[in-house]
């Protein structure tokens, strides 16, 4: 396997069982520890949000958990947040650890503060899925709730292919026939947009971007309220997984290329391709309702800061297998009633290799590329002039 973030593709050292045991969690529980602990280790500040009634599957609170390292006046902050989808936070939450371990903090500019979100979905984490309590994706569910939500018509071609589709080898290929079919007939952007862009039409759909804005939603901008109000430059990066080639970080930003946003990024990180109308497949895909547009729009309602933010996900598996992930998601937490608890068990875990896979492979190149990451992005904002 090679880092994706060096040119060439030049090879990297693995890293040890040893390194990756510590780094990469098995559950929400032990993630979530290892974060609080590491932060108090490093002198951060911080401030957790618990959920008020549901709790993880050991009886565990779940939280948001916020983590503050700084100035309280900090003209410049960088931001790293993982878990908006649940089950995709390990691998965010591992990048975390080890720019922490590897002294990370003690290489902050004088001026420059770091915020970290941990567990954004933790009931998603802890329960294994990529939606949260309620069903809702919540990279869908901060549209503009002063408007009328917004309508996806395409959608509606797929929700029946999805309430008929059983959980085994020939459901979900007839599933993946179907949206091929559909592809053929109205275009691979209508079929991409119709699964994946958000609709609010059916809550036992996929990407459901709900009918009110969640409790995450709700905590994300109280973070942001008692976090960046004296901020005047902002870089978020939300780390996911899925899209993309397997191994590799692929950035997502979700502005056109003519945009000051993708000049700014794409000097920050000039070996990588900041993807704008090409996110899956080469295809442009408008997505309502993203975490990251609604929590700049949040932090303008109260600051005049300039805000970059992007996506990087951890590419895992073809595109193909990411949509059947989708359906196995939605039936877990919809349809898995009744069904054979050996069943279950057996989507669960097909669901989470998908999204975090075990390969140590994969997950030591996901560490060293962070590193780089990381790197470049507080570099880029201590550099970034008007």
């Amino acid at each position: 396997m090679t880092d994706p973030s060096l040119p060439g593709n030049a090879s990297y050292p693995s890293i040890g069982d040893a390194v990756l045991s510590r780094l990469f969690s098995a559950s929400y529980s032990e993630g979530r520890q290892k974060f609080l602990t590491s932060c108090r280790n490093n002198g951060f500040a911080l401030s957790s949000h618990h959920h008020p009634s549901l709790k993880g599957p050991s009886g565990e609170d779940l939280a948001i958990d916020a983590a503050w390292l700084g100035p309280e006046n900090a003209s410049r902050v960088v931001i790293f947040s993982c878990g908006t989808h649940g089950l995709e936070a390990a691998p965010g939450a591992a990048t975390m650890l080890h720019w922490l371990e590897t002294g990370g903090p003690s290489r902050l500019p004088g001026d420059m503060a770091v915020l970290l979100i941990h567990a954004i979905n933790p009931f998603g984490w802890a329960w294994a899925h990529r939606i949260n309590e309620n069903g809702i994706d919540l990279n869908r569910n901060f549209a503009d709730r002063g408007n009328a939500l917004p309508s996806n018509t395409a959608y509606k071609d797929v929700h029946h292919l999805l309430m008929d589709t059983s959980m085994d080898e020939d459901g979900l290929s007839r599933f993946v026939q179907g949206f091929h079919k559909l592809a053929a007939q109205k275009g691979m952007n209508t079929a991409l947009t119709g699964i994946t862009s958000g609709q609010y039409d059916f809550p036992d759909g996929l990407s459901f971007g709900g009918d009110a804005l969640s409790w995450s939603g709700e905590v994300l901008f109280q973070i942001a309220r008692d976090h960046l109000r004296q901020a005047e430059k902002i870089a978020h990066i939300d780390w996911h997984t899925g899209i993309g080639e397997y191994g590799r970080a692929h950035f997502i930003l979700d502005e056109p290329k003519a945009s000051e946003s993708y000049s700014v990024l794409s000097s920050w990180w000039p070996d990588h391709i900041i993807h704008c109308d090409d996110v899956v497949e080469g295809v442009s895909i408008f997505y309502n309702g993203l975490f990251l547009e609604g929590f700049r729009k949040e932090i303008r309602s109260f600051s005049l800061a300039q805000v970059v933010n992007v996506t990087i996900e951890w590419g895992t598996y073809d595109v193909e297998k990411m949509v059947q992930a989708l359906v196995m998601d939605n039936w877990l937490m919809h349809r898995a009633n009744g069904s054979s608890p050996a069943q279950v068990d057996a989507v669960r875990s097909d669901l989470i290799e998908r999204f975090y896979p075990r390969d140590p492979a994969w997950r030591s190149g996901v560490l060293k590329a962070s590193e780089t990451i990381y790197a470049q992005a507080i570099a880029g904002l201590d550099n970034w002039n008007d």
